[in-house]
């Protein structure tokens, strides 16, 4: 026979390090994008910006208040991007901005 109970609340501090933990992750990825354009950096640069925020705002509620804002702007731009490679791929020129890297780092 299984017994049910309640099940408690994840513990901030468990937040805290999970949020850290995929800030470090997209921060790799971050300088993996250094040789793509820059809407795709951006995108990466604003997406690290938004998981140390959210880690910060777990015990403030005016950084997260912020943490939501810089969500908004990562995904608008990831939206951005989406359709901008689609459109210049369409067109088969660069029709809509996304900042091609001249000088490649690696």
């Amino acid at each position: 026979m299984m017994v049910i109970t309640e099940l408690e609340p994840p513990s901030k501090d468990g937040k805290v390090v999970w949020l850290i933990v995929w800030g470090i992750f997209t921060l790799l990825n971050l300088i993996g994008t250094l040789n793509a354009n820059r809407v795709v950096q951006f995108v990466f640069a604003s997406l690290t910006a938004l998981f140390f925020l959210l880690a910060a705002g777990v015990n403030n509620a005016d950084i997260h208040v912020l943490a939501g804002y810089v969500g908004i702007v990562c995904g608008s731009s990831a939206l951005y991007l989406g359709w901008a490679e689609v459109m210049n791929e369409l067109a088969g020129r660069e029709l809509c901005y996304i900042g091609p890297v001249k000088n490649k780092v690696f």
